[in-house]
């Protein structure tokens, strides 16, 4: 099911943990509706603007899956509100400078471990910008 020109449901969903443990992870119409608009207000614009290939390492995720994987409580994934995204060719601190100058109406965008960029979309964006580092077991904020 496609989402909108660059995204498809398919590419949300997929989960090697998920298929591994038995999880299903089957969002609700609401989780779908807003991956649309994520997809819509944010990815498409920014594929359009950079010109290439967005790969999603980590869309949607059931609540079960995202326990399982040790995600935040309250994670956006879990509302299809937000993606881990990479860029073929781009460094993420160049994919999340790329969102702030384009001024996309992202609720947050998260530079996580300079391993990938965390992009969300709410209807009410908060527009925290914010890097992710590891430090003596444990995980760090601190606003860009």
């Amino acid at each position: 099911m496609r989402l909108s020109k660059y995204f498809t449901i398919e590419e949300f969903v997929i989960s090697q943990t998920a298929t591994r443990l038995g999880i299903n992870n089957t969002p609700s119409e609401q989780a779908i509706k807003n991956m649309e608009a994520l997809c819509l207000k944010i990815l498409d614009p920014l594929r359009e603007a950079i010109g290439k290939p967005i790969i999603i390492s980590s869309g949607y995720r059931s609540p079960e899956l995202n326990k399982a994987i040790g995600g935040a409580p309250n994670s956006q994934h879990c509302l299809g509100e937000a993606a881990d995204i990479l860029i073929p060719q781009l460094y993420p601190c160049e994919v999340f400078t790329k969102i702030i100058e384009l001024d996309l109406p992202y609720d947050q965008v998260i530079d996580e471990f300079k391993q990938w960029t965390h992009v969300s979309y709410t209807s009410s964006p908060r527009k925290q910008k914010l890097l992710a580092r590891r430090e003596n077991d444990s995980i760090n904020y601190f606003k860009a």
